[in-house]
């Protein structure tokens, strides 16, 4: 089922914090909030409106928020980069896409990023987009009371701050009721991300099921001959699973056996583990965070809050 999630960071002193906490720009923060609510009959507005008014005790007024969308709520497509000016680029690429993607041209909220590293000789670039007659309505709830959209962004793109600095690691994840994602990320960008074949429930998938197993292996070892011989990239250091599944050690064992690589579990941040859900059903609030922490600069003496539709 389908859900808006909200998770808060809350300024407070030092010496009071109670628990993991984190130092951000000279001051100490703590999750004080991570929280979840489905959504009914499709009404996201309303399920962000009754987030808030469950947390109204926080001011809000003012505050930085990141939102963070469900890869099933974008559209995605790689496309030659126009030969135009920076700011040109969108309004060329509004009606170029309408023959791509199924949202019609007049209601196209679009953005796009350059892909770090290409196959050689192309110019390629992502554009994530998402419907705007969808999106305005809650961006207008969280106006409403008074927070500072400072960005919506895409998952995929979002998760580049779960991973160190200096590493490079293939994320395979699943949001419920959606396809499971694939993303290399390596030193913070995103190199590739692609939806797996709808076949896949990664949430339901039976790590004694070898036939299953092994065409899993095989869909993760082609992304990473991609990476590392189309692309000519050193090899990934490992393979970090994030979905919900009871017996994910034992799915993550079975891809390390089948690939002959370290497979594990995408670790939570380290001030987010006291609150977080630990099966990753929180993963898009905690992005939006970490997103929020690592791009945004916050106002150090106020709450800095993120909200997710999905």
């Amino acid at each position: 089922m389908s859900s808006v999630q909200i998770a808060i960071l809350k300024a407070v002193v030092e010496d009071e914090a109670a628990g993991a906490a984190l130092q951000h720009r000279g001051q100490t923060w703590q999750l004080v909030v991570n929280d979840d609510e489905p959504v009914v009959n499709q009404d996201h507005e309303s399920t962000i409106q009754k987030l808030l008014e469950r947390y109204k005790r926080f001011d809000f007024n003012g505050q930085s928020i990141q939102v963070v969308l469900s890869t099933g709520l974008v559209e995605q497509i790689s496309v030659d980069k126009p030969g135009v000016k920076a700011e040109d680029i969108k309004p060329t690429l509004q009606w170029t896409l309408k023959d791509l993607v199924t949202i019609p041209a007049t209601d196209l909220l679009i953005d796009y990023y350059d892909l770090p590293v290409q196959v050689s000789g192309a110019k390629k670039i992502n554009v994530v987009a998402v419907s705007r007659s969808k999106i305005q309505p809650w961006v207008l709830a969280l106006d409403a009371v008074g927070l500072k959209v400072s960005g919506i962004i895409n998952l995929d793109l979002a998760l580049i701050h779960w991973v160190d600095h200096e590493l490079r690691t293939m994320i395979v994840s699943q949001v419920t009721g959606e396809r499971p994602h694939l993303q290399i990320i390596a030193k913070q960008q995103l190199i590739v991300s692609r939806r797996l074949p709808a076949a896949f429930d990664l949430e339901r998938i039976d790590a004694q099921d070898i036939a299953t197993m092994e065409s899993l292996a095989i869909e993760l070892q082609r992304s990473q001959d991609f990476y590392s011989g189309q692309l000519r990239q050193a090899p990934l250091a490992d393979i970090e699973l994030a979905f919900n599944h009871s017996q994910i050690d034992s799915v993550a064992q079975v891809i390390a056996t089948q690939l002959g690589m370290q497979v594990s579990t995408l670790a939570y941040p380290e001030w987010s583990k006291e609150l977080a859900a630990g099966d990753y059903s929180d993963i898009l609030a905690l992005s939006g965070l970490q997103w929020l922490l690592h791009e945004t600069a916050a106002d150090t003496n106020a709450d800095a809050s993120m909200g997710n539709g999905r």
